[in-house]
């Protein structure tokens, strides 16, 4: 059976099809066919291209050994999201959303020069990931697609009143102080629960090595793609922004002795051995009277557009035919 099939003629004969079949071979096809979404198809192939990495890290991260039902339940919420893309690829379709090519060259090589990466060195990453530039360009026509089509159907219709901003700040007068906060790269070299001291040893050599490449002219980022093992690696290793005190004390402590763009030496927690790269760093500051105004806007406006996002996609949802078969 190929992987995806389109048009509503091909979905409603399937449909009818499943209802003529004998249970064995029925239940064969409702494993490839995991969820049904109007016009389209999701396999149990796509869901399981996104939910085995996904319990693989998790397991190597944290040392979770998933049961049946977790694997399961993971997989439904997985497919949940899955069947959302779904409709707002769909939606954006029907709209007639284009993004023009050279949209996506621009955006790819603001990626590769943000990265420090070369066009070679970029294949690589995504080679490295399983994945080819043509589906690469594909996946992000998507997410372009579906920007564009939060800005026309949501964010252009959301507005904060100046009334709201006023009542927010005087209930939060006092979380607007901002605190010393860093944002982190990191490399990290995952030690097993179990691991022996001659395998911790040999761990940490690795480490050695990946930060001598790295002081020696290494991209940092290429090194993320090649090594890392961090559920944060899919990012370029970007863990995110810290405020002080937030991260684990041996890494707390490094990270905000850094300078922004410094390279830490090879640190070790009970996660195992880590290279940190401060991406950005802002001191302790107090905001103005506008800084604050101006925060409390964005978050008013930020919360209004996730709400507003929600409730589009429910109704979205009532409109549409959707078999889920999981």
């Amino acid at each position: 059976m190929e992987k995806r099939m389109f048009g509503k003629a091909v979905v409603y004969f399937l449909l009818g099809v499943f209802l003529l079949l004998p249970p064995v071979v029925m239940a064969e096809i409702l494993d490839k066919i995991v969820a049904v979404v109007n016009e389209d198809v999701i396999t149990l192939s796509e869901l399981r291209e996104i939910s085995v990495p996904y319990l693989e890290r998790m397991k190597a991260q944290y040392s979770i050994n998933y049961d049946e039902a977790q694997v399961k339940e993971t997989e439904k919420r997985i497919l949940d999201q899955l069947i959302d893309e779904k409709l707002v690829k769909q939606k954006a379709d029907s709209l007639e959303i284009v993004i023009e090519k050279k949209d996506i060259d621009m955006a790819i090589r603001e990626t590769r020069e943000k990265n420090k990466l070369s066009e070679d060195q970029f294949k690589q990453i995504l080679a490295d990931e399983g994945m080819s530039l043509e589906k690469y360009r594909g996946q992000l026509n998507d997410q372009m697609k579906k920007m564009r089509l939060l800005d026309q159907e949501i964010k252009s219709k959301v507005q904060v009143a100046k009334k709201e901003i006023e009542e927010y700040h005087k209930e939060h007068k006092g979380e607007f102080d901002a605190p010393p906060e860093v944002r982190l790269q990191q490399v990290l070299l995952m030690i097993p629960s179990e691991a022996s001291t001659q395998e911790i040893d040999r761990i940490r050599g690795k480490a050695e090595d990946i930060l001598q490449k790295i002081r020696n002219g290494e991209n940092f980022n290429v090194m993320v793609k090649l090594h890392s093992q961090d559920s944060s690696a899919a990012a370029g290793g970007d863990m995110g922004v810290f405020k002080k005190g937030e991260l684990m004390p041996v890494l707390d402590e490094t990270a905000f002795g850094l300078k922004r763009g410094e390279v830490s030496s090879v640190i070790q927690s009970p996660m195992g051995f880590h290279i940190l790269r401060v991406l950005d760093k802002r001191e302790s500051q107090k905001m103005t009277e506008e800084e604050r105004m101006r925060e409390t806007e964005g978050i008013i406006y930020n919360k209004k557009v996730e709400d507003k996002f929600k409730d589009w996609l429910k109704e979205l949802k009532k409109k549409s035919f959707i078999q889920i078969n999981i």
